[in-house]
Parts: structure tokens; C-alpha cells; sequence
């Protein structure tokens, strides 16, 4: 959004001095520039800080061509509410870009007239350590322990503990990867079917939900993920028995193997010790 140039945005001052008379008249590519597609309706303020059509005021305002506090804003509103209650045609858009105008005046002029507080100038000789000294007295004895306990650390010596894992597997890690794990659950994917539009109210799935009825479906002897499901299963479907499966790995209450170049999941089986 450009700003209008001085020469665009000439004021002269009328009588005493006091009411501006705007002879700048903005051109509709100017109100579109400033307003959008939808420009207010054509009101024509006389103030006595002001005199000229709202569009004027705005853009004189926000460029810095006029002091908005020498322009009374009661008689800018009085001035929109008469001319709601005289004119006839209801263009509800282009009265609301007018009372966003105002709104917009109206702030920035409360803004303006907030009083500013002016920080205390404290005195040249003013030291903050005259305040600090007398309480550092009363730390001094509790200063001296912990400078000697400082000094009886740096002499001894300490024996830093072996980093652990940040996770530890629950079970004998096997020769199945991440990278096995993926490519499984991609080529389960490609056989599924694609999901149907659900309705926004349907209640949210439940993971621990989902993790009980893959449970009840492990076997034994370990099954591929798509033999494992044994129905007609949707792509979200496939997403929720693997995110199920891995917790359950996880917990030590399903295990994952790998057989043939391919990977299967089956009941978690304690590895007995060997004689």
C-alpha cells in the first residue's frame, strides 16, 4: 500500500488556522490501494480541525499530513451516523469499510493520548552497592563454606559411569531392521484398499483399543501382517495394526521374526536359558 506524495496530499489552512481543508481528492485506484476492492461511501467531513471527504482524513492521517489530535472524532462519528439515517441505498459493505476507518482513527488516537511515563532519573552519586552491602554481610559466613567445599572438590576425583542405552530392547534383538519393517508394511499397503470418507463425529480410534484386538489375534507360530488381519482391510486399517504390533514389541508381549526374506509377528516367547 503506497503512501500519496506531498504534493497529492496539499493542505491549506482557512480562517484562523484551526480547520484544514483537504485539496487532496483521492482517485479510485488510490481508495482501491488503500481500502480494497469495497471503498466507503463519500462522506464529507467539516470539523473544526478538519474539513473534506473521510477517505481524505484516513489516508492524510496514516501518511502524517494531518494531527489527528487537533481533529475532534465526536463530530467525525456524529457526522457517519447522520449520514446512515439519511441516506437510502443499504451497501452494508461499504458502510462497514467506513466504520473500520473510524475504528482505526479512533485507536490511534486513544494511542496518542496515553500519557507517556517518564522514567526517574536516579542521582549521579547514587552507587547500588550502598544498598547490596549491608545484606552481603549476613551471606558472608554461608560464602566462606561454600568457597571451601569448592576447594575440597577440585581435589578428588571422580570415576565416570559407563553411558547406558538410551532404550533397552525387552527381549534378544533379532535380524529383523527398521528398514525390513518398512518395506513389509509397504507391500501390505499396496494391497490395500482405499479408505472411505468418515464422518467428522466418529469417535477417535483407540490405540490401547486397537493393541487388545491384535493381541487376541497372535499366534503362536508367526504370521505375516496381512495373513494376521485375515479380512479385507482399508490403508488406515494396515496403520493401526502396525502401530499396534510395534507397541506391543515394545512391551515384550509380541515379537517380530524374520523367515524366508520375510517379516512376521507372532505371541512373545521368553528365551529360556541355555544349559
Amino acid at each position: 500500500m503506497g503512501k500519496s506524495s506531498d504534493a497529492e496530499l496539499g493542505v491549506i489552512a482557512s480562517g484562523t488556522g484551526t480547520t484544514m481543508s483537504a485539496l487532496f481528492q483521492p482517485n479510485p485506484q488510490q481508495i482501491a490501494a488503500v481500502f480494497g476492492v469495497i471503498e466507503p461511501p463519500a462522506i464529507h467531513l467539516e470539523t473544526p480541525g478538519f474539513s473534506g471527504p473521510l477517505t481524505a482524513l484516513f489516508i492524510m492521517v496514516r501518511d502524517h499530513k494531518v494531527d489527528l489530535l487537533g481533529v475532534p472524532l465526536g463530530a467525525v462519528c456524529e457526522t457517519y451516523l447522520r449520514y446512515l439515517l439519511e441516506t437510502q441505498e443499504p451497501h452494508l459493505e461499504s458502510h462497514a469499510v467506513a466504520v473500520s476507518a473510524l475504528c482505526w482513527l479512533l485507536e490511534r488516537k486513544a494511542w496518542m493520548l496515553l500519557p507517556v511515563e517518564q522514567a526517574e532519573e536516579e542521582p549521579e552519586d547514587h552507587d547500588i552497592l550502598d544498598e547490596v552491602e549491608p545484606y552481603v554481610q549476613e551471606f558472608l559466613p554461608a560464602i566462606d563454606s561454600l568457597l571451601d567445599l569448592k576447594d575440597e572438590r577440585e581435589h578428588l576425583f571422580f570415576r565416570t559411569g559407563e553411558a547406558s542405552s538410551l532404550y533397552e530392547m525387552p527381549f534378544e534383538a533379532t535380524s529383523v531392521t527398521t528398514f525390513d519393517l518398512a518395506r513389509a508394511l509397504e507391500r501390505v499397503l499396496a494391497r490395500a484398499k482405499p479408505d472411505t470418507v468418515e464422518r467428522l463425529d466418529r469417535p477417535r480410534r483407540s490405540l490401547s483399543e486397537q493393541m487388545v484386538v491384535v493381541l487376541r489375534a497372535l499366534k503362536d507360530k508367526a504370521l505375516e501382517l496381512d495373513v494376521l488381519i485375515d479380512v479385507e482391510f482399508t490403508r488406515s486399517e494396515v496403520v493401526w495394526w502396525f502401530l499396534a504390533l510395534l507397541e506391543l514389541i515394545r512391551l515384550a508381549q509380541a515379537r517380530v521374526v524374520m523367515e524366508d526374506g520375510t517379516v512376521k509377528f507372532g505371541k512373545f516367547v521368553p528365551f529360556e536359558p541355555a544349559e
